[in-house]
């Protein structure tokens, strides 16, 4: 059995699916050792896994990140504070986050390293010398954002086209905007790894994330991102990563209602984005409250923050949370602000969707689904009562979306990405230092072919 070592950016819609994987791993008897903030060390041990706290510099609860850089909340535009949150969230992670992974590697010789996107802790290895390093694998926990000749460029939102003119346009753009909106934290970057003796990044340093690990795993289908021409041979769809199946669930007592004919419209706001449910829930109870074929499930992520009040209509009910593996095949419709997690469980069951995001890579995603005919992106992060409530009956009434919703899942169904992930990483192991891309892809075929 091989031993891997996890290691994640310290915010839930990261660490969850890691702990997935690793979960997944430990069940077909690998040692694995996670490395994440100390707060995920009890959800990491009951994995099975073993634990390696984050060095200090960087051990912090993620729901203390305004008051740990209260200058970022000071900042005037969204897009100073996504500039700040990559300087000194992630790039300055990347020493103590190496630190922590060297260390590990004295007593825990691991086969491979598997991080997700956004964790820069791996780049000085991946910059040094192949031999002197683990496989590192890194896992797509959200939209794809590698630059490509046939996208826009990541952030804008913008569809694929892969025309002459659409090619020209996305080339010049992502040129334009990779130096005028993140030239400095491309230097932020490379002035960290060139002072610490590594060379600076060969790419884009979002390109960086997914190009120079050995195999990046993208965690949806094909079907549901853009198509790139120009795609690397690293890079693998694997399927959607699903919560795992819920164990201990006590239906409440009205939960026979939601097979009464009416419509279930979910809405929900995920895990980190979700501190004003104004933004969304509380439009969308506004928006619906009439509707008597319409009951609403709202679901909070956790308790309502102190002093905000929501008007809870007849039709509907207001939790902190719910199993989605229990509640998501009796939703008709999903109200969502556009988390990565959310958004592919409901296409894996063919639940068409309603996106409105405007935070992190949220309207990226919304983008993607209206791209892929299966909902309908608001273009805003806190829309009207009228933009959701026309929206839910559009999905509702017009099938077009529920049917390219099905075909998705259809599409999803043919992964199960736990078992290729496994299989991905045994491969890689296999081959050792030398196998080429090609190798790892042909090895891991043949394993899924024996089973």
């Amino acid at each position: 059995m091989a031993r891997y070592l996890i290691a994640a950016t310290a915010l839930p819609g990261h660490v969850l699916p890691m702990l997935a994987i690793a979960q997944h791993l430990v069940g077909l008897g690998h040692e694995v050792r996670v490395h994440t903030a100390s707060q995920f060390q009890a959800q990491a041990e009951a994995t099975g896994a073993t634990f390696s706290a984050f060095e200090r510099a960087i051990d912090f609860d993620y729901r203390q990140l305004d008051q740990r850089f209260p200058e970022r909340n000071r900042m005037q535009s969204a897009h100073a504070q996504l500039c700040f949150g990559l300087k000194h969230f992630f790039a300055d992670a990347m020493a103590p986050q190496l630190a922590g992974i060297r260390s590990i590697l004295q007593t825990f010789a691991a086969d491979a390293i598997l991080t997700d996107t956004m964790f820069c802790g791996t780049f000085p290895l991946l910059l040094g010398p192949r031999h002197a390093r683990p496989a590192i694998v890194a896992i797509g926990i959200s939209a794809l954002p590698l630059s490509s000749c046939d996208t826009a460029f990541f952030g804008t939102a913008l569809p694929p086209s892969a025309t002459a003119e659409g090619r020209q346009r996305n080339l010049a753009m992502t040129s334009n905007l990779k130096q005028a909106m993140f030239g400095e934290v491309q230097r932020y970057f490379d002035s960290l790894l060139t002072r610490s003796g590594c060379p600076s990044l060969p790419a884009f340093f979002i390109d960086a994330m997914i190009t120079l690990p050995d195999l990046y795993l993208q965690l949806t289908s094909e079907s549901f991102e853009y198509p790139r021409s120009d795609l690397p041979p690293s890079v693998r769809f694997v399927g959607p990563l699903l919560a795992p199946a819920s164990l201990h669930f006590s239906a409440p007592d009205w939960w026979h209602e939601l097979d009464d004919g009416r419509s279930v419209v979910l809405v929900t706001q995920g895990t980190l984005a979700n501190q004003n449910p104004a933004q969304l829930i509380g439009p969308s109870l506004s928006a619906l409250a009439a509707a008597q074929d319409i009951q609403v499930i709202a679901t909070t992520g956790g308790p309502l923050p102190a002093g905000m009040n929501l008007a809870i209509p007849a039709n509907a009910r207001v939790l902190p949370f719910l199993p989605y593996d229990r509640l998501l095949p009796k939703v008709h419709a999903m109200v969502t602000n556009g988390g990565y997690g959310s958004v592919n469980h409901a296409l894996s069951l063919g639940v068409p969707l309603v996106v409105a995001g405007n935070t992190e890579e949220k309207p990226e995603i919304a983008a993607r689904v209206a791209w892929s005919g299966a909902g309908i992106n608001l273009g805003s992060g806190q829309p009207s009562p009228r933009q959701i409530g026309d929206a839910v009956r559009k999905v509702l009434s017009e099938p077009q979306y529920r049917q390219r919703a099905r075909i998705l899942r259809d599409d999803f169904a043919r992964h199960h990405a736990l078992t290729e992930i496994a299989e991905a990483i045994a491969a890689l192991g296999q081959l050792g230092q030398t196998g080429t891309v090609a190798d790892i892809n042909a090895v891991s075929a043949a394993s899924a072919a024996m089973v």
